[in-house]
């Protein structure tokens, strides 16, 4: 699949994004070489894969689970763009009607 600098545009302006000419030229590149990666992927044939085979061993022990401390809400608003009384502010996405 090819991608154009249209395309990137396009991304980047439903993202919020802005980049410079030569950043969209760079990224034209690096979806491109992307996209050919998943393709490559796609190709590969797994027709003899049974999708339902254990990926873990009954028989396997598991790491317990253990109650740790956490960060105090105060440490974790602290380095938000934005923030007040201890919640994230985040923009408005969805209009009012």
């Amino acid at each position: 699949m090819s991608i154009t600098i249209d395309d990137v545009k396009k991304l980047a302006k439903l993202s919020r994004l802005e980049f410079t000419e030569e950043e969209t030229k760079e990224f034209v590149k690096e979806f491109e070489a992307t996209l050919n990666q998943v393709d490559a992927i796609n190709r590969v044939d797994v027709s003899n894969i049974d999708l339902l085979e254990k990926t873990i061993d009954a028989d396997t022990e598991l790491r317990k689970d253990e109650i740790t401390p956490s960060l105090r809400a105060d440490e974790i608003v602290s380095n938000a763009p934005a923030s007040e009384d201890g919640a994230f502010l985040v923009p408005i996405t969805v209009a009012e009607d």
